[in-house]
């Protein structure tokens, strides 16, 4: 009897301990209560996996979880909120409904930078991208010479040249984004060590059409939040 008990036991051990390993793919929507409108720049962060998925503009997204993970949702002017998965009973079939009230914050107009400081770093973020086509030939020039064409298109020599070219721009581009940390750090808006400025540009994920479509206010409220997802993940406590 004592030898079937601890079988049983064990056994129901080894099933809770599969069951919370166990992936399973998930369906939400994230809500104003206050308000039928959009959530700008959703944003909901695996703190297991520290991977980040953005959700529609209507709130909703679909991810694959295990059953103990801890979810960071965060949009811009709204609170940040966890998500505790081994609280809630997940059912794949059912839409999870999770509620992100309004931050309620009053700004004075005030200029943060110098403009001059503004300008300078707007300028070369609109110098930003290359063109594919100055890679490539194009129209009349196809039908003229179609074999350098498709050389282009498929030799490994010009694949290379477009290759370097994109890498510059994106190099170029994360060195903009460490620029404008710098300044954000300097004006108490952020707080990163300088070992975290590559880091925390990859975690930002923030695109050259943001950079170069955004406001200065828009950008900055854009990286606050990003930033403060950022030390939720980081903090394992």
């Amino acid at each position: 009897m004592k030898l079937t008990a601890l079988l049983l036991l064990f056994s129901f051990l080894v099933s809770a301990a599969l069951a919370q390993d166990e992936t399973v793919r998930i369906k939400g929507t994230v809500y104003d209560p206050g308000n039928k409108g959009s959530i700008p720049n959703l944003m909901i962060v695996n703190k297991r996996t520290q991977q980040g998925y953005f959700g529609t503009n209507s709130g909703y997204f679909e991810l694959e979880v295990k059953r103990t993970d801890t979810l960071i949702i965060a949009a811009t002017g709204f609170q940040t909120i966890k998500i505790f998965l081994k609280d809630s009973i997940l059912d794949s079939s059912k839409n999870i409904l999770i509620a992100l009230k309004k931050l309620e914050i009053t700004l004075k107009p005030v200029e943060i930078f110098t403009k001059r400081d503004l300008e300078e770093i707007q300028k070369d973020i609109e110098t930003l991208g290359y063109e594919k086509e100055d890679y490539m030939l194009q129209g009349a020039d196809v039908l003229e010479s179609p074999i350098t064409a498709l050389y282009q298109a498929f030799s490994r020599r010009e694949r290379n040249k477009r290759l370097v070219a994109e890498m510059r721009n994106n190099d170029r581009r994360r060195e903009l984004l460490k620029e404008l940390f710098r300044k954000y750090v300097d004006n108490d808006i952020i707080t990163l060590d300088n070992t975290d400025f590559d880091d925390f540009v990859d975690f930002s994920n923030v695109s050259e059409n943001f950079m170069k479509t955004s406001t200065q206010y828009e950008f900055i409220m854009y990286i606050k939040k990003r930033f403060e997802v950022y030390q939720m993940v980081r903090n394992r406590n």
